[in-house]
Parts: C-alpha cells; sequence; structure tokens
C-alpha cells in the first residue's frame, strides 16, 4: 500500500468564519455609537464581548488555512492525522492500534478512529474541501481497518 495523503482544507468553515467575523466588527461599531451617545447603559459591554467573538473567529479562521502536510496520511505502517489546532506534531498510529473504525452521527460527517487500548480519533468533514475527499478517506480506512462482526 503506498502512501495517501488527504489534506484539510476546510472552505466552507472558514468562509463561515470570516462572515461571522465581519457580522461582529459591524455589531462591535453599533455598541460602539450606542455607547458613545450614552443610549443603553450595557453598549460597553456588548461592545466588549462583540469584540472578543470577532476575535476568537479570526483565530479560528486563521488557524484552520491550508498548511503543509496538514490532513491525514495514510502509509503502510500506519495512520498519521495533523492535529487541526495545533503546530504541535501529528499524531501517529500503527494499524496494530486501531481496533474499529466507525462513522457517527446521524449524517456520518464524524468518523471515529478507536484504538484497542483506549482512546479514539474524531476526523470531521468539515476539515476537508468537499465531501467526496471525506467519502474517499473513510471509505479507504474503513478497507483497511474493518468494523468488528458483532457491530450492528
Amino acid at each position: 500500500m503506498d502512501s495517501r495523503f488527504y489534506a484539510f482544507n476546510p472552505r466552507p468553515t472558514r468562509i463561515a468564519l470570516f462572515l461571522g467575523a465581519c457580522v461582529l466588527a459591524v455589531l462591535t461599531a453599533w455598541a460602539l455609537a450606542a455607547a458613545r451617545q450614552g443610549a443603553e447603559p450595557f453598549a460597553e459591554a456588548r461592545a466588549g464581548i462583540t469584540t472578543g467573538l470577532m476575535l476568537v473567529f479570526l483565530f479560528a479562521f486563521h488557524r484552520l488555512r491550508p498548511r503543509p502536510e496538514w490532513g491525514i496520511t495514510l502509509g503502510p505502517l500506519g495512520v498519521k492525522v495533523a492535529r487541526p489546532f495545533s503546530n504541535a506534531q501529528a499524531l501517529e498510529f500503527g494499524w496494530s492500534q486501531i481496533g474499529s473504525v466507525r462513522r457517527l452521527g446521524r449524517k456520518g460527517d464524524v468518523l471515529g478512529l478507536f484504538f484497542r487500548e483506549q482512546g479514539r480519533v474524531l476526523v470531521t468533514r468539515h476539515l476537508f474541501a468537499g465531501r467526496a475527499v471525506f467519502e474517499e478517506m473513510a471509505s479507504a480506512l474503513e478497507k483497511r481497518v474493518p468494523t468488528p462482526p458483532y457491530n450492528a
């Protein structure tokens, strides 16, 4: 089995975060204008909260940008999973460590890698550019690590 790389590229999520930050910027400006006029008693608090939320949205927008080797690599020895919000080294698991692979959620948009000992890694569909890339990666993992026969 050759190594296959599935890049994280959450375009729709990044667009939603950016649009949310723009809406929060407008709300912040509105709250600051109201605070300056003294029309509302809690306008300054509202401006502070919306500013904080806007900064969180912009931080998430920045951290979810595509980067080299940021994704999931399926290799002959195991799986390498990059952490979405961290620059830390990617998590590496051997095929023997992975007990099962299951789709979770109502629509199956979350792929769970469950380990033989304890623990799991969840990979959501929104981290990929499209549903087709997620489905291809999930199918490749499911072929390599079949679900247990007792799983209904």
